[in-house]
Formats: structure tokens, sequence, C-alpha cells
């Protein structure tokens, strides 16, 4: 169960959008998978909702969201971000709307502490006098309404309304009364009844039959007689909440199981009194509590389990986990850092823990166990320690035997790795030596050379023997291979080692059924077959979370699940495909411990690590298969939030329902929120956005932080987003938004047409005044030549005088002398 901090949370309802309400004494809170918003009453604003302390809210079929407070009837407007509010006095006060029933279309039936009200959607008033006189006089504490049925819940028992015909029918009466919290028809023959003190009520339709469910009745396994919420999970189970917890009903065995909050144990209840219980549309099951907030439950939350240290209960010693092994009855020997070992019976479900002190191992601590192997032929066990040497078990008598420095010749109290020489001795590794144990003579022999006298590798931290005998050794000098003989070694050639393995530091060693030998080092994961010059290697290119691997287990697809330093890898060879988990898929951290790793005999894979073991059946992992659509939720200008009809004038109503907007040259800096609704684990999905005619590539990204565009081009734009949940499964429906960016006023078309007028007019005008001033120019030399030519008339007219005077005088003359 995850918790979430929140203030008396009580009534949740899911909207078309995935964004969940809940009704609360601090208001109105909307959760749209990541954040949430709240919504409280403010005294000089009309248009905020009613009163902080909200009893219900209600989403009828057109998607409206209704809220009954303390004070009367708030709507909710998502265009515009605000309420309007509507009022029923009586007595001079306004009374407290408790439950909402949305009826027809337009009609709402309203269960006050009065009785019941009708609510008129269009005319936006209440209605007393249209109802019955019986069901109006009725006090309800609780409405509920199943197909065409309302079932009212009286301190005198329930009621059923008849939406067809207006009839009222008392269905049942309680032999006690109570106050009514809840009421819920399961299959349509059984109904459950939540009261005050009387415990839990089943009522049986068909056979008219009455059962009480109390706390004193402890076959019942009902945790309370104070009932307050009930609802159904996808399994159809009922859950109960009541003042001491959780209840969930066993059908087979007409009982309760319950869980109770603890402060020793994660994943309980945050707080015993659970008030309100809701299935979201993904299945998730959401739990508010008076004092401890809001809890929620979701099968796929627990695909891995977590095996831990709980104070005061029968579990693992300490939750540092080093090493696992199962033994040929399924029982579990399990090594901790600073618990000492751990046998955990298969049978009695229940842990034995031994921590061994120095008293009982000659001064030597032996609590920081790496080791252990069982020898189910002589019902031994042998644990090997850092810093505490070697211990052998007896099962049968329980007799601890202690082999250190200072009791024995064991070279190295560093004992890191023990595997049966399958004889009558172990191989023992440590951090100094290589070194064979004879079972029978007590005695630890150092091996320092092969039988052809070639050095053995040292500082070996694991031994593993593979399917052709042959003993593999590993550590901080790398790897190598030896075959056994007798009671020495023998370098392997078979296995080319490349320089890059002889270099690392090799933290585990596993054989696949394909026959390759898979090596988990802190340089990544490498695969060697015999007759391969050159290894497989895979890193964190590959898509590994990290290259420090710590332990390889195979299913029954053939697949690695691979331990690391950050998480969880499922890594199938064949395809190369690697798929990663981490601490929000429920696993007890993200680092893991070398050698804590164990596939037992019922299928399910056992990885330690520093907070507990994860445990899990890789078969039978489901994904998540919700995919719900990315919402655009906020708009940013120049990092100021855009809100509907602010002095932007961007928005008219939410952004969350606009599919377009339009921005002024000046507005074109932007950022852009948005959010999905994956409860399952919210905050751990992936999204990809592009903004079409900008850029055509999707970018990703894993959070919600804005997306910005800085100094956007004039423009038509389409912004695309599209998310993918916590298992990287894509949803088909992609939230777009159309923008379109303005040009400056100087580019508009209008300031263009203006300026191409005006640039026309003024080419008009100067060619008009040359045109004219060469035509004055022509007409002013057309008229100097007019008056030149008139002056040489003239000059030849008076020449032309003077020469015809003279002509008459000269005859005159002539005629005078003759």
């Amino acid at each position: 169960i995850a918790y979430y901090p929140h203030p008396k949370s009580c009534i949740y309802k899911l909207n078309s959008r995935g964004n969940l309400w809940f009704a609360t004494y601090d208001g109105l809170n909307k959760y749209d998978g990541y954040n949430f918003t709240v919504y409280r009453h403010q005294y000089k604003n009309p248009k905020s909702i009613a009163n902080d302390i909200t009893r219900c809210v209600v989403i009828d079929d057109d998607n409206r969201i209704w809220i009954g407070t303390r004070d009367g009837l708030s709507l909710y407007n998502r265009r515009q971000n605000e309420f309007s509010n509507f009022y029923y006095k009586k007595r001079g006060q306004n009374v407290a709307v408790m439950n909402i029933v949305p009826l027809q279309k337009d009609w709402l039936m309203i269960g006050t502490a009065e009785g019941i009200l009708l609510f008129d959607v269009k005319g936006g008033h209440f209605m007393s006098d249209t109802l019955s006189t019986a069901l109006h006089l009725l006090k309800p504490s609780a409405l509920v309404r199943q197909g065409d049925c309302v079932y009212i819940g009286t301190e005198s028992g329930v009621y059923t309304y008849f939406l067809r015909d207006g009839s009222l029918k008392k269905l049942v009466e309680l032999p006690i009364k109570a106050r009514i919290h809840g009421i819920l028809c399961q299959m349509f023959n059984r109904i459950w009844i939540a009261t005050e003190g009387s415990g839990l009520y089943m009522y049986d339709i068909k056979a008219k039959k009455l059962k009480n469910y109390r706390y004193e009745d402890k076959a019942s396994g009902l945790n309370s007689n104070y009932v307050r919420s009930l609802a159904l999970d996808q399994e159809n189970r009922l859950w109960v909440g009541t003042y001491s917890g959780l209840n969930i009903y066993k059908e087979g065995k007409d009982c309760f199981s319950s869980m109770e909050s603890s402060i020793t144990q994660a994943g309980t209840l945050s707080q015993n009194s659970v008030r309100c219980i809701f299935r979201d549309s993904q299945g998730g099951m959401w739990l508010g509590t008076y004092w401890g907030g809001l809890n929620y439950y979701h099968s796929l939350c627990n695909r891995f389990q977590q095996i831990k240290h709980i104070p005061f209960y029968n579990s693992l010693s300490d939750n540092v986990v080093s090493c696992i092994v199962e033994d040929k009855k399924n029982n579990l020997w399990i090594g901790t850092s600073d618990g000492g070992l751990n046998f955990y019976d298969n049978i009695t479900k229940t842990y034995k823990n031994y921590l061994f002190n120095p008293d009982t191992s000659e001064g030597v601590p032996f609590k920081d166990i790496k080791t252990v192997y069982v020898d189910e032929s002589a019902d031994k066990v042998y644990v090997g320690a850092h810093a505490g040497g070697m211990m052998i078990l007896n099962r049968r008598t329980g007799k601890k035997e202690f082999y250190n420095q200072q009791n024995s010749n064991l070279p190295s109290n560093n004992i890191y790795s023990i595997i049966s020489d399958e004889g009558e001795g172990l191989w023992v590794a440590s951090l100094e030596h290589f070194i064979y144990f004879d079972i029978a003579r007590k005695r630890f022999t150092v091996i320092d050379k092969d039988v052809k006298e070639r050095p053995i590798q040292k500082y070996n931290r694991l031994l593993f023997r593979d399917s052709k005998r042959r003993i593999w050794a590993g550590g901080e000098m790398g790897l190598s291979v030896y075959n056994q003989i007798d009671k020495s070694l023998l370098t392997n050639t078979d296995f080319h080692i490349p320089t890059v393995l002889e270099q690392s530091f090799v933290n585990c060693i596993y054989e696949s059924a394909s026959g390759y030998i898979w090596i988990g080092t802190r340089n990544g994961l490498f695969a060697l077959r015999e007759g391969d010059k050159e290894p497989l290697q895979y890193t964190t290119d590959n898509g590994l979370p990290s290259n420090v691997i710590y332990g390889i287990l195979e299913d029954s697809y053939g697949r690695l699940w691979v331990s690391t330093n950050q998480g969880l890898s499922c890594f199938n060879p064949d395809n190369r495909k690697l798929r990663n988990f981490t601490i929000v898929d429920g696993l007890q951290s993200n680092q893991f411990n070398t050698g804590a790793y164990c596939r037992v005999s019922n299928g399910h894979m056992l990885f330690g690590g520093i907070n507990g073991i994860t445990s899990f059946r890789p078969e039978t992992l489901i994904d998540n298969p919700y995919t719900p659509k990315p919402v655009i939720n906020k708009l940013f200008v120049f990092n100021e939030e855009v809100l509907p009809n602010d002095e932007t004038g961007i928005l008219k109503e939410n952004i969350e329902g606009v599919d377009h907007i339009i921005l002024k040259s000046s507005q074109n800096s932007f950022s852009i929120s948005f959010v999905v609704s994956n409860y399952i684990a919210g905050k751990h999905n992936t999204f990809a956005y592009k903004l079409e005619g900008y850029n055509e590539e999707w970018y990703k990204q894993g959070d919600i932080s804005p997306v910005s565009y800085s100094n956007l081009p004039a423009g038509n734009y389409r912004f695309l987003l599209k998310a993918a949940n916590n298992d990287g499964k894509w949803s088909k429906d992609m939230a777009v938004l159309h923008i379109k960016v303005l040009p400056v006023w100087y580019c508009t078309w209008w300031a263009l047409s203006i300026f191409a007028l005006f640039f026309v007019l003024l080419a008009f005008i100067i060619f008009r005044f040359f045109w004219l001033r060469k035509s004055m120019q022509t007409e002013i030399r057309m008229e100097r030549l007019d008056k030149e030519k008139r002056e040489e008339i003239s000059q030849m007219k008076i020449r032309f005088y003077v020469l015809n005077s003279t002509c008459k005088c000269n005859r005159i003359l002539i005629n005078n002398l003759f």
C-alpha cells in the first residue's frame, strides 16, 4: 500500500480526464497523477467553493462535478476553473449537503439532515415540494443509486426508491437502530449495509434474510463494529473500512481478513480509521483515513514481494543480505551482513536466527555471513564469514564447529565461497588463498599452484562448478578455470579468457541452458562459450542500468535476470532486449549484493540487497496494461502561468479543454506543462513530444518539466504529446494543441497591404511628379520655341517691311528721276 499525505480524506471520484477528486475537511482536492490542487472557499470570491468542509463529490453523466459542502451545493466549472454555488436555507441557516445522487439528466437527489430534496439543474434551484411526503420526510445518512433504484439508508433501515414510477418501499429494517454510513449492492442479489456501532449487515434479496457481522463474533473476522465505507475491487471482493482498519471479505469462508496499521512494517495502512474506499478506472483501490491521509493499493504494485527484517516480529535478523541457499527440503539458508545466519522453515513459515557471538566462536565474531554450503548427505551446513572463518553446523544435533586462524590451520578468516569437491572435501575461496578442506582430517591446504606448477589465481570471492565439472574462480584478479585432479587443480585451456576478463572484478558466474557461461563483473555482463575467441559483452550502452553486476539467474523462458547496482534487469539473449526494474516497481532497493541470489524449487527468484530480499516468479509478472492519455494542463508565457480570461487574452477557458491557441508576436516564448494519470506507478512515465512546423523529431523525457520554446517565428504549429506508462507501453491517444503565432504588427497582412499601397502611391506620386515636371519642361521648351518662332517671324516681318519700304522709296526716287 502506497501512502499519500492528505488531510482527512473521505470521498473520491474520477472524471473523464483521469483526475481524481477528493472531498475533504480542508477543501476539494484534485489529483492529476503528480500533484494535488486544492480548492478552498475564499470569503470575497463568490465564484469559489461554498465551504472548505466538503462532504461528497459526484460526477454526473454529463461529466459535471457536483460537490456537497457544509453550506450547500457547488458545481465546478472546468472551463473557467470556478464554482457556481446553490444554497437551501432552513430556519435562516444554510443546509449542509451530505449526499448527491444524479437521477435524470437535469435532476439531482440531495440528501440533507433536513430530509431529501430535488435539485433542478436547468433552473439552478432546490425543490422540496415535488417529492412524495413519505420520501421527503426521510432523514438519509446514505444515498446510493444502482440502476433504476436509489437505496436510502436511515436509522430505521434501508428504503428503495424506484425511478420508473416514483414509488418508495422499505427494503429491510435493522434489528437495532443505527446510523448507516454506506450501502453497496453486489451482483444485484446482495446488499451490504455499513453501520455505526452495529457492525456490517448483509441482506440477501432473494432469500430476504439479514445477517449481521460483528466484532464480538470472532469467527467473522471483522475488526470493528464501526463500519464507515464499502467498495468492490476488480475481483468483486468486498472491501470494508472501519475505525480499526481494512477488512476484505472471503467469499468461500464467509469471513473477513483484516489489515491494520503498523509502525514497524512497511506497506501497511498509514492509519487505522478508514473513512472511504474507492476503486479507480485502473483497478486501483484508494483508502482515505481520518488522520493518515490517502493509501493506494494495486496488485501490479506488488509484482515483486519483499522479505525484510521487521522489529519485534519473527523475520530476517538483518536487511543486508549476502547469500541465499535452498536445501532439498525447500528450506532457505540466508546469510546477512550484521545479523548472522537465518534459517527459514518452509513448513512452519518461520525464521530461526544463528547469531554467533565471540563466546561460541573462540573470540572471533561470526555475524557477517558470505557463503553457505549445505551437505545433504551428511546433514551439515558449512558457513563462511568475513573476518570470522568457517563454521560447520550439524543440523541433527545442533552442534557447531568453528574454524579460524586462531584455533586451526585455516590460513584466512575471510571465507567468501564454499563448494564441494564431489568427494570427501571442500573447495574454499578466501580473499587471500585458494583452499582445499579435507573433511575427514579437518585440515586446510592452500593450493597456490596447479599440478603443472602454474600459479593459481588469488583473491577469489566466488567458486562455481559448471555442467562439465570444471571449477570457475572469480574475484578481484579476474577469472580463471580449472579442472579438478583429485585434491589438486589443473588450469583449463578449453576457454579463452580475454584480457578484459582477466582485469575485471568478477562478482558472479552462471551457466545458462544454452551452454553459455555468464560472468557478472564491475565492467558489465559477459558471455563465454567453449571455442569462442571473444566473449559477448553487455554494458550500459546496451541498456543495462549499471555495469556492476551482482547476480544472474535464468527463468523457464531462457531470459536472464540480472541484479545490479541500479536495479534488476530482464535480458533476453535471443533478441538482446532488456527490461529494467527499479525500487518503483517494488524492489527492496536499487542496490543488490554479490552472492545473494537463488532460484528456488517453486520457481520463485530471490535477489538479496541492502534492504532485504526481492522475491518474484518471472512467469507470472504482468505488465501494466493501462496507457492513459496525456493531458496538457498548464501554459506559461515568459514563465507566468496563463489563466482563463486573464490580461494575456490567450485563454477563454481552462487549457485542459482547449485544442488551439493564438499567440501574439510578443508571446512567442512559452512553455507547456503536462501530466498523465498513471496511478499504478505515478511519476514514472515517459513522454514524447514534438512541435510540427518547427521540428519533426520526437523528443523524450521522463518527468513533467515544462517544454519550452523561445522566439518562435510567426506561423502555424501543432504540438503533439504522447506518453508511455512505467512498463514502456505507449498510449494510442495523443494530446494535440494547435498553436498560431501572429507576426509583429508590421508583418501582418493589413500592415503589408498598407505598406504596399503606400509604396504604390508614393511611386505614383514620384512618377506623376517627374511626368509633370517633364511635361512642364516640354511645354516651356515648346513655348520658348514658339516664342522664338514668333520673334523670328516678327523679325522677318520687320525685315520684310523695311525691305519693302526701301523698295518703294527706290521706286519713287527712280520715278522722280525719270
